[in-house]
């Protein structure tokens, strides 16, 4: 789990960023236990864990104690991503095979630091497996991927869509299902083929996907189920997470959120709506979804480190496939998944973004900024997901810091 100290203006390293290991300035509080059978856990893990339990049908203590070994698991991926470089190929939790986290390496000789730097980090069942690619190869392959795919998607009725797949060691380009591909995405197809060979794979994809916002500011009213609406001009979403700079504080949310919007407003429920400030700064497109709104009185954010009243945040990681995050969105309230693509280009509506992640959460038309997490720790900020069906598309915490150039407030 780390803290990121950030400046704007970062944009174009986002691909050598993803591969560095930063120092962890703050620590997630060890989950205690009255009981060693019964794991104490927050109310998203509580969450996430009953998904869990649903998805691979195991019992609930058996999910309850996945979720409660995420942090560690993940916490030995980082650490390796940092310490291996060139020769690491990508880590994920494997919840077909007990939840263990199984890391990939280039060179068969690397098998033994695996091993060890697990051991000594409580995870001795960590699985190695040899690969061709390593994922900061894997990695440029999508950068350049998505460069052409952004190209291409422009002015065509369906998009291009990929993801990088650790678990098959190749970026995947997907087709949007049963249409027809504009000339130049046929071009991108062959092309990706010729250039990236074993490297990469073709597949498809059902359904397109879109950001989820409230267009008018009533049109998702009622209900509000749950997390912190914000409404701007015309509009309503969910707010992430709380971030500052010097001695500035703002909330983060979806940059899709702030594109339209010159203020924004809170609902308080005792005093009506309270204005907490104007948008600084965002992005919507090819680096991401993100946005910082200012805060003009610190003090109606207490405690310190809100997702949302109830819940503390009090650092950040990256994302890894098989690890379980939830949100909590105004429209629909908790919902947990399994992160299942990352590195994740996405072609919405006149849009392209390009390094975000996919779960399996459900969400809604106003949960767009709600804050993605897994305990105390936060993964990113919600943009959008698939036009039919359950499915979350988010911007990993790690860029929005980056790119707004600020740093998590921890609470």
């Amino acid at each position: 789990m780390k803290t990121l100290l950030a400046s704007k203006g970062r944009r174009l390293l986002w691909p050598a960023l993803a591969s560095l290991t930063v120092t962890c300035a703050l620590t997630s509080p060890a989950v205690g236990s009255s009981d060693q059978n019964t794991p104490q856990l927050s109310t998203s893990q509580r969450a996430a864990a009953t998904q869990l339990a649903a998805d691979h049908h195991v019992s609930a203590q058996e999910a309850q104690q996945r979720v409660l070994r995420q942090d560690r698991l993940t916490d030995v991926a980082t650490s390796l991503r940092g310490r291996l470089g060139s020769r690491f190929g990508g880590a994920w939790i494997d919840q077909e095979h007990g939840g263990r986290l199984t890391v990939a390496v280039t060179q068969s000789t690397t098998a033994p630091l695996v091993k060890d730097r697990a051991t000594q980090m409580q995870a001795p069942d960590t699985a190695t497996v040899v690969v061709g690619h390593s994922l900061q190869e894997l990695d440029r392959i999508s950068a350049r991927l998505a460069q052409r795919i952004a190209a291409a998607n422009k002015g065509a009725a369906h998009g291009l869509q990929s993801a990088v797949v650790v678990q098959d060691n190749k970026v995947r380009l997907d087709l949007p299902r049963g249409a027809a591909l504009s000339k130049a995405q046929r071009s991108v197809v062959q092309w990706a083929q010729r250039t990236f060979g074993d490297a990469l794979t073709v597949s498809t994809y059902a359904h397109a996907s879109k950001p989820f916002y409230c267009g008018g500011q009533y049109s998702c009213d009622p209900p509000l189920r749950s997390g912190l609406a914000i409404y701007g001009a015309n509009i309503r979403c969910s707010s992430a997470f709380m971030a500052y700079s010097g001695s500035r504080y703002y909330m983060m949310t979806a940059g899709h959120c702030a594109e339209d919007s010159a203020y924004w407003q809170v609902p308080t429920y005792s005093y009506g709506y309270q204005t907490v400030g104007s948008v600084v700064d965002y992005t919507f497109g090819y680096y991401g979804d993100s946005a910082i709104v200012s805060i003009d009185d610190p003090s109606f954010w207490q405690p310190r480190g809100w997702v949302y009243p109830s819940t503390r945040i009090t650092s950040w990681d990256y994302d890894y496939v098989g690890q379980y995050v939830c949100k909590e969105g105004s429209t629909t309230g908790y919902t947990c998944g399994q992160v299942t693509e990352t590195n994740a280009t996405v072609s919405y509506p006149n849009r392209t973004l390009t390094g975000m992640t996919w779960s399996t959460a459900c969400d809604g038309p106003g949960d767009s900024g709600s804050g993605v997490y897994n305990g105390s720790t936060a993964h990113g900020i919600l943009s959008g997901g698939p036009s039919s069906g359950c499915g979350m598309i988010h911007e990993p915490i790690s860029r929005a810091l980056s790119d707004r150039g600020v740093t998590l407030l921890a609470g």
